[in-house]
C-alpha cells in the first residue's frame, strides 16, 4: 500500500486524524504497550512493526500482532476535500465537533491486509491498532467505506473494543446518509453494510420524526441478514420480529449515484396490504 492508493471498497479502513501538521508516530515500545492495553490477553511477542518510511513527512510500514495485519500510510496533509465532505461533514456530531475534524492537517490510512474471515474481528482490528496510535491530538476516525467519521471520544477504550464483538457499533461503523428532495422528504441510506456482506438499506422519509424508526429497521434487517447469512433480493418481504411490521424489500428506481452502494441496495417500504 502507498499513501497515494484508492482504496478497495470492500477492504475495511479507517482515517485517523491529527490537528499538527506532521506525523507523530510513537517508538515501538510504546506502541506495543498499548496494544497490550487495548487488548490484555494479547501475547506482546506477536508484535512487529516494518517500518518502510519513517519521517515527519511520510510514513510507511505494516503491524502485526496476533493473527492481524494491519498496513499504515500517513501524510502530513489533510484528507482530500472529496473524502471529507463524503465522511465529515454529513457524520451524525455536533457542527462543533465537526468543525474540528474538518481542521485536521495530517492523517495515517489504516488498512485490514489480516487472514480473519470475520469483518467484525476485522474493524476490530484497525480499532485496536488505532488506540494504539492514539495522542492527544487525535481528532476523529474517517470511514471512507461508511461515508461517515467520530470523534475518539472514549471509543477507543479496552472496554469499547471488547464489547464491539458482541454489539457491533452502528454510530461508528455505519453510515446514515439524507439525500434530500426537498424541504421535508428525503431519502435515509445506510452506506457501510458491503463491508459486513450485506446491502445497503433506503427508504422515502416524509417525516422526520420517522427517521429513528427507519433506523432502528435498518439495524433489525441487517442483523436478520448478517447473523443468519441469507440472501435477500428485491421482490422479497420480510417481518419484523420485534413488532410484526411487514416490509417490501424493493429496487433502486432514482438516484442510482446516491444510493447505490458497492453490494447493492434495497429499498425498504411497508408492504402493501392486498385487498
Amino acid at each position: 500500500m502507498s499513501e497515494t492508493s484508492p482504496i478497495d471498497p470492500f477492504t475495511p479502513a479507517i482515517h485517523l486524524i491529527y490537528a499538527p501538521p506532521s506525523l507523530e508516530f510513537p517508538t515501538d515500545e510504546s506502541l506495543a504497550e498499548s496494544l497490550t492495553i487495548s487488548d490484555p490477553g494479547l501475547d506482546p511477542q506477536s508484535i512487529h512493526l516494518t517500518r518502510s518510511m519513517d519521517n515527519p513527512n511520510r510514513f510507511l510500514g505494516e503491524l502485526r500482532f496476533s493473527d492481524q495485519r494491519v498496513q499504515i500510510a500517513g501524510l502530513p496533509n489533510p484528507l482530500p476535500l472529496e473524502i471529507i465532505n463524503r465522511t465529515i461533514h454529513v457524520s451524525p456530531w455536533q457542527p462543533q465537533i465537526r468543525a474540528a475534524m474538518r481542521q485536521h492537517r495530517s492523517h495515517l490510512s489504516l488498512v485490514y491486509a489480516g487472514d480473519s474471515p470475520s469483518p467484525i474481528a476485522q474493524m476490530i482490528a484497525l480499532y485496536r491498532a488505532a488506540a494504539a496510535l492514539w495522542n492527544e491530538n487525535l481528532l476523529g476516525i474517517v470511514n471512507e467505506n461508511a461515508w461517515t467519521a467520530h470523534p475518539p471520544a472514549d471509543f477507543l477504550d479496552p472496554d469499547h473494543l471488547a464489547a464491539y464483538q458482541d454489539h457491533l457499533p452502528f454510530i461508528l461503523w455505519i453510515g446514515y446518509v439524507k439525500f434530500y428532495l426537498d424541504r421535508e422528504r428525503y431519502w435515509l441510506v445506510t452506506k457501510g453494510h458491503h463491508i459486513f456482506d450485506v446491502p445497503d438499506l433506503a427508504s422515502l422519509v416524509t417525516n422526520a420524526a420517522e427517521e429513528e424508526n427507519t433506523i432502528n429497521r435498518f439495524t433489525e434487517i441487517f442483523y436478520y441478514i448478517y447473523e443468519n447469512d441469507v440472501a435477500v433480493v428485491a421482490g422479497d418481504s420480510l417481518e419484523l420480529a420485534s413488532s410484526g411490521e411487514k416490509l417490501a424489500l424493493g429496487e433502486v428506481t432514482e438516484h442510482p449515484d446516491w444510493l447505490m452502494g458497492p453490494s447493492g441496495t434495497l429499498v425498504v417500504s411497508p408492504l402493501k396490504k392486498e385487498n
